[in-house]
Parts: structure tokens; sequence; C-alpha cells
């Protein structure tokens, strides 16, 4: 079967969801922290005196996260590799009418060690590097409440401080745990980064297992399929010829036909490693590669659809002020603020489902959920 990123997506699942949980829990803890007291006089010179306890916490949350998220980096990374293996045998069996034994030739001499530590030990590395913003958010967000609060309400009275704070408060988790900066240049706050980041690699790895399936079998050539409401950083790349091997750029290439004893003319154009260079299979991708046979395969029929792909990053919108709303909600300092950002929550799910019924989109209402992968 073709291979693309959503072979290997249930298994950045649960290590998305570690990461997503742990931004909830923290933010749970830090504001049952802040609204502990905050109608006391006192209330910032005790808080205060707390962050000492807070840091204990925060590292001690920190290092059972490390070890958490080793163990399931190593089993992803395997399994999505192993996936994309067992889609390229399928797939030759399928299209080549392989016999058993040599199908059989072709798993036993399959590597693989290598790229899977290889992946395994870049995303390990990727995500210990969010430990220390992890540690840093909860500290200054801490301070920075206390210390807005104290500037701005004090001096007003009681009912001003619990605004002050809230308002404070709120602001922070919008913006979230940041500071996060991708290859391209472009910010992140950590659920997001963390997704990004593990389904980037478990596809990868799903695609390199898939690769080095087919080079087994001697095949150098895949090609990328059609899909809807493509973006445009891939769309250029549906229905083109790419090699496993060989030169970035496009050329023309000499190769014998699959099934008659002649040679043909195929146009490449370019690498696999070129084309997830400039976008194509990014996360959330659509696209799949296929073995591509000479003079056999078809190259599919374009559908462009950027209306489609506009719709589609519009729930996602949706989706993230869902849960943006629903944490605040979770954490809020006070009742008040807590009925206001559920109102928020009902008020935004509305949109979505008006959405999704003009669209045709299908609503996913786990995207939708604080401390889930989506």
């Amino acid at each position: 079967m073709p291979v693309d990123r959503s072979l290997a997506e249930d298994l950045a699942t649960h290590l998305v969801r570690i990461y997503t949980t742990a931004q909830s829990m923290l933010a749970l803890e830090l504001g049952r922290r802040l609204a502990d007291g905050l109608d006391a006089p006192d209330w910032a010179g005790q808080k205060l005196a707390q962050i000492g306890l807070l840091r204990s916490f925060a590292e001690r949350f920190v290092q059972l996260l490390d070890s958490e998220m080793r163990d399931e980096v190593e089993q992803a990374i395997a399994l999505a590799y192993h996936r994309g293996g067992q889609a390229a045998l399928d797939e030759l069996g399928r299209l080549a009418g392989g016999t058993a034994r040599e199908l059989g030739e072709i798993r036993e001499a399959l590597p693989g060690t290598e790229a899977i530590q290889r992946l395994a030990w870049s995303l390990s590395s990727t995500l210990q590097g969010t430990h220390v913003r992890i540690l840093r958010w909860q500290l200054d967000a801490y301070r920075q409440v206390i210390a807005e609060t104290v500037a701005t309400g004090t001096l007003m009275g009681t009912e001003s401080r619990l605004r002050t704070a809230q308002r404070a408060w709120d602001r922070l988790l919008s913006r979230g745990i940041t500071g996060f900066v991708d290859r391209a240049g472009r910010r992140w706050e950590l659920a997001s980064y963390v997704e990004m980041a593990t389904r980037t690699a478990t596809a990868q790895a799903a695609v390199q297992g898939h690769l080095d399936r087919l080079g087994g079998a001697g095949l150098d050539l895949v090609i990328v399929s059609n899909a809807p409401q493509e973006c445009r950083r891939c769309r250029d790349w549906e229905g083109r010829v790419l090699s496993r091997n060989g030169p970035d750029g496009r050329r023309t290439i000499q190769v014998e036909h699959t099934t008659q004893d002649r040679t043909i003319r195929v146009e490449v154009a370019g690498t696999v490693a070129e084309g997830v260079r400039s976008g194509l299979l990014h996360p959330n991708c659509r696209h799949s590669l296929s073995a591509y046979l000479p003079g056999v395969t078809k190259a599919p029929t374009h559908t462009a659809d950027p209306e489609g792909d506009k719709a589609r990053q519009r729930l996602r919108a949706l989706e993230r002020k869902v849960r943006e709303a629903k944490l605040k909600a979770a954490a809020a300092l006070n009742p008040t603020a807590k009925r206001r950002h559920e109102a928020q929550v009902r008020a935004l799910q509305t949109q979505i489902r008006v959405h999704v019924e003009a669209t045709g989109l299908h609503r996913q209402r786990h995207r939708e959920q604080v401390g889930l992968a989506r």
C-alpha cells in the first residue's frame, strides 16, 4: 500500500498526549497556587515565599516527563519504521506479484537499525529541549501574575486584585508555553511544537521504512498521489515521479519498461528528500508515496482545491481557540472567570458546527479536547 503520514499518526498520539496533559497539569497547579488566599492582604508576600516549593514541583515533574518521553519515542519510531516497511511489502506483493520467497528475502535483507536510532535520537533531543522552557514558563508566569497584580491591583482593593490577577493569568494562558522556533523560523507554543515534531519524526520513520523496503526490491522511483484540499506547499508535487537516490532537480532518465522488453523515458521531478525539504509530506499532509512502475503506473488526475484547504485551516483555528478557552476555564482563579470562559467555549463550538455544516468537513471532536493529541 502507499505510505503517507497518516500511517503513523496514531503512534504519535500518546507521546503528544503526554506533553499536552503536562501543560494542562502545570497550568492547573499554577492556577491553584495563585488562587489560594488571593483575597488575603499579604497574598503577594505569601506567593513569593512559595517559589521554592513551586520550583521543586516543576523540577520533579520534568524529570518524570523526561523518563516517560524517552521510552515512548523509541517505541513510536521503531513501530512507524516497521509499518512503513510492511506497507511496501504489501504494495510489492500486489503490484509486482512477488512470490512469498522473494518477499521473504527482501524482508530479511532490510537493515533499518541505524535509521531508527538516528530518528529516535533526533526526536528525543528535540523534545528534551522543551523541558528547560517548561521550567522557566511556570516560574516566570507565577512571578508575572504576582507582579502585575501588585502593581495595578493592590491600591484599589481586593476586587480589583482579583480581576487583575485573572486578566494576567488569562493572557499567559493564551500565549501558552512559548519560545520554540523550528528550522524555518516559525514560532510555536509547546503543545503545537511537540505535535509537529512528533508527527514529523514518526512520519519520517514510516516513509524511510517504506523507501528502504522498495530499495531492497531494487525499486528507486516513487510517485506522489493526488490529495483533496491540498495546500500550496505540496500542490506542485502532485503526480510527480521522485527518486529515492540521485541528484536533486528535474531530469529525464531512460529506464526499462516494467512489463515489456524496451526502455522508456521518465521525467523525474527530483528526489524524495528534495520534495520533503520543500514542504511535501509536511505534518497533516494528505499526500502519499507509492512505487512507480515505468510504463505501468498512471499519474493521478490533478484536483486543485485551495478553497477546501482554507476551510480546513479555519476549522483548525477554531479548534485551537476551543482548547484555549477550555484550559482557561479549568485553570480559572475565580468562579466568574470560569463561567465566562465556559460561555466562550459554547460560542466557539457553535461556530464550528456552522462551519462544518457549510463546508462538508468532518468534525473531529477529540481535537477540541484539552490534553489530547490532535
